[in-house]
């Protein structure tokens, strides 16, 4: 059903901002490797992946997914004579995404005991599926019909129907950063202690509605 033509139309922006916990973290492990020999680091780092993967799959039942993202190996050149080559370096680097929160500082513990081994991260997100998504669209919907609400009763009139909806579709709120680490260290055993950044997920849409007209 639609109204007329000319009657009078309504268009607001509604917004929203939802906080919660985050669902998944992401590890980045990188192993380094040098040697006189490019077949030598480029094994060496074979090697290390093929203990990170022996590694990772004691930790199965915790992660959401495991993969490499980078494999680099490339000549170290002499500083006074750069066309001469001393040695190679490369590195191999696993992105490792953690669900279970509980098993994610052993899991630290065990790749910082990796010979070679650097640890980045972690880094806070959200899944795609979350459901703090769809409450923030909700809400900002919400705020949408509210805002024509009040305008229409400031011309003494109502909201009739729906003509527009756009969701600018912001998504999350810009806090996937990483959080510092600290190591505390017992007589007998180490930890990390780690505290999950807040994720804040925003909703903004632009809603048109179409006005009761007012009788004269």
């Amino acid at each position: 059903m639609t109204e007329p033509m000319g009657s009078p139309l309504v268009t607001v922006r509604g917004e929203a901002q939802l906080e919660g916990p985050p669902d998944l973290a992401t590890l980045a492990l990188t192993l380094h490797a040098s040697s006189d020999s490019a077949e030598r680091t480029r094994s060496q780092l074979a090697e290390g992946s093929g203990t990170v993967t022996l590694l990772l799959e004691q930790f199965e039942t915790a992660l959401e997914r495991y993969s490499t993202s980078g494999l680099h190996v490339s000549p170290v050149f002499n500083r006074r004579t750069p066309t001469k080559i001393t040695g190679y370096q490369g590195t191999f680097t696993t992105q490792i995404v953690v669900a279970d929160f509980e098993s994610l500082s052993p899991l630290v513990l065990a790749l910082t005991a990796l010979p070679n081994s650097q640890i980045d991260g972690p880094w806070w997100s959200l899944r795609p599926g979350n459901q703090m998504f769809r409450e923030a669209r909700l809400a900002a919907i919400a705020d949408a019909r509210r805002r024509a609400d009040d305008y229409a009763a400031a011309f003494g009139t109502t909201v009739s129907d729906l003509v527009e909806v756009s969701d600018l579709n912001p998504g999350l709120g810009g806090v996937r950063e990483m959080r510092a680490f600290a190591m505390a260290k017992g007589v007998d055993d180490a930890a990390f202690e780690f505290e999950p950044a807040v994720q804040t997920v925003s909703g903004q849409v632009t809603v048109r509605f179409t006005l009761k007209t007012v009788s004269l």
